[in-house]
This record gives structure tokens, sequence and C-alpha cells, in this order.
């Protein structure tokens, strides 16, 4: 029993050690934050991404680095169709619900984003003006991290339940 601890410790500590060593031969970097949106009845959909430190000013621009993927009626547009797209933000880069902050994007003729508004200028009902809804999208790693702490959490409460179940 004593040899398990002990076995189970000099792995923790290995590990523990190896994540610190990796991590500081990284060198430091501002989060990359990544947002979904959509209009109410999801004809447009797409994602922007864009370096947290480009939000300083509380606006990010193409030329800061901001990407724009979305799909309107079939088609994929991209930050290339619209030189002059940009993203409002707070100052921590983040976009609050209701401040009228997010993306402005226009695609002539075809539609345009406007914070939290989605306009379609071809459809002269109610149905031609939308809310937009954003959604923060974690990263990749924040992910993995999370994942691996869930399953350690996990077989850890898995391996203290055998241990009881032999003592009993």
């Amino acid at each position: 029993m004593t040899d398990f601890i002990f076995k189970k410790l000099a792995v923790v500590t290995v590990g523990t050690a190896l994540m610190f060593s990796v991590g500081e031969t990284l060198p430091a970097q501002a989060a990359n934050l990544t947002y979904s949106f959509a209009n109410v009845d999801k004809t447009l959909m797409g994602t922007f991404s864009f370096d947290e430190a480009a939000a300083a000013d509380q606006q990010v621009t193409i030329s800061e680095g901001l990407k724009i993927f979305t799909t309107y009626a079939g088609q994929s547009y991209t930050e290339a169709n619209d030189a002059l797209a940009l993203v409002l933000t707070d100052l921590s880069g983040k976009i609050p619900e209701g401040q009228g902050l997010g993306l402005q994007f226009v695609i002539p003729d075809v539609f345009t984003v406007y914070g939290d508004n989605f306009i379609n200028p071809n459809d002269p009902t109610d149905a031609g003006v939308q809310a937009i809804t954003y959604t923060s999208v974690p990263e990749p790693s924040s992910m993995l991290g999370l994942s691996v702490l869930g399953l350690g959490l996990f077989l850890g409460k898995k391996t203290a339940f055998k241990l009881f179940s032999i003592k009993a």
C-alpha cells in the first residue's frame, strides 16, 4: 500500500516538474480570443478571432490580426471581403451582450453585421433586421488542460473507491 502511494507521488512530482520546465521555455504571449456568431434564424453563421493585446484600444482591425470566416446563403466570406471590418470590445477584449459592441462587417448588397444587428438589405420585412448573438469559444489549450484535470480527478476517485472497498 505504501509503495503504491510513493509510486503515485513520484509520477505526480515528475509530471509537475516536466510541466514547469516546458512552460518556462515557451515565450509569453497574449491569449487568442475566438468568438462564434449567428443571427436569430441561423442563416448567417461564423467565427472571428484576434489577439487579446490588439483589443487594448477596444477596437481590433484586420491590420491588427482580425480573422473572420462566415457563411451566408451558401456563400463563404472572410476578412478579405471587407478591408474595413473591425471588432469593438470592452477593455478586456470581451463582447458583453446588449452594449452595441461586436463585429462590423459589410458585404455590399448582401448583408451587414453591425455590432449586435444583422441587416439584409434585400429583405424589406422585419426578418431583414435580426439580432446577432456572440459566444466566446474556449482556447484548445485550456480545453486540453481541463480534460486532463477531469481525467485525473476521475481516475483518482476510481482508485480511492478501490482502496476503500479493499479495506471493508
